[in-house]
């Protein structure tokens, strides 16, 4: 399975809350109407953020109102659904009234759920976008942060608030990761090794996220040296789902499109 993560950011004279507030009930609308090939799409709305690391700065980059999910069965789905006309001529237009198209982030990922001890549903989401600093191999890397994500879900002070985790991992440069011409402004794929995602009970949301910041610079991490600090992003969201999970392709109408952001 493949699945777009989309960065976007309020075009000018628009408000945060303008911003989501189109973003789910029109543009979603939108999309809704006509999934496509898509199995799923999430809206993630910011609610508060942490660039960088107190240590080492921040290089200004990441700043957004809302994050998509939207997963297809593979990268020749993604690429049918963008060329479907409707996508063309509806959704793709759409995009203009509420996105800065010069402020676009995109990753195609491969998702790796995360075991849990106490598993469950949850309402407070934290994203954190990690960026290697090439001192390891990509392959030493994503060993580095499954370890990483295994000692986070058995750490006695954060694990037992721990709902659920996965890990998007960053596929660039894999045939499923090609995009088509003229997607999202013709933005590139982002330099990211990928995305972790932790949910939280909402009794325990903000002290939760406190310990996982807490957690994520002990002397202990797997991805100690590993990563540039100053390109990370730490994003606190709250979920909007657009289109529920349709399961496999056979749940799909494969003449239809479907939007991207």
């Amino acid at each position: 399975m493949l699945k777009m993560i989309i960065g976007g950011r309020r075009r000018a004279g628009m408000t945060h809350r303008d911003y989501l507030n189109y973003a789910q009930h029109v543009h979603g609308g939108t999309v809704a109407h006509n999934p496509g090939f898509m199995l799923g799409y999430i809206q993630n709305h910011v609610v508060d953020a942490v660039y960088g690391s107190r240590g080492e700065g921040w290089t200004p980059g990441p700043d957004f109102d809302s994050f998509s999910e939207i997963s297809f069965p593979d990268g020749a789905a993604f690429a049918r659904s963008i060329a479907d006309p409707y996508y063309r001529e509806t959704i793709q237009p759409d995009e203009l009234n509420f996105v800065c198209h010069s402020a676009v982030i995109l990753l195609a990922t491969r998702v790796e759920e995360v075991a849990v001890t106490m598993p469950g549903d949850a309402p407070v989401k934290v994203m954190r976008f990690l960026a290697s600093n090439g001192a390891a191999s990509a392959e030493t890397f994503d060993a580095a942060w499954s370890q990483e994500m295994a000692r986070m879900a058995d750490h006695p002070t954060l694990g037992p608030s721990i709902r659920r985790m996965t890990r998007s991992i960053s596929i660039a440069g894999e045939p499923d990761a090609n995009l088509p011409a003229n997607f999202v402004a013709n933005a590139p794929l982002s330099p990211y090794a990928g995305v972790e995602s932790l949910w939280f009970d909402g009794d325990a949301g903000w002290s939760a996220i406190e310990a996982y910041r807490a957690v994520i610079e002990e002397a202990g991490s797997h991805l100690a040296g590993m990563l540039d600090r100053r390109r990370e992003a730490l994003f606190m969201v709250e979920e909007r789902t657009i289109v529920a999970d349709r399961g496999t392709t056979d749940a799909v109408d494969t003449r239809s499109a479907v939007e991207m952001s």
